[in-house]
């Protein structure tokens, strides 16, 4: 299943997490951050996009029920 390979949606949403954990951080410099934001971006961008797919693919049902193959 995909979301349990490093690119599945749990470890992109965990890594999320754990971006917006580190830029609370009082410690973080304002270079760092400004790593992490864009870091914290290019993760939601892949979700959403991971996201996406799985949308068009549940809209692509045959009529028995089955998801049809691309």
């Amino acid at each position: 299943m995909e979301e349990k390979t490093e690119n599945g949606l749990e470890a992109r949403f965990s890594r999320i997490e754990e971006i917006i954990g580190r830029m609370e951080d009082e410690n973080v410099s304002l270079d760092e951050s400004f790593e992490l934001y864009k870091k914290g971006l290019n993760e939601i961008k892949a979700a959403n996009k991971a996201l996406d797919t799985i949308e068009k693919e549940m809209l692509v049902l045959r009529a028995d029920g089955e998801l049809e193959e691309f």
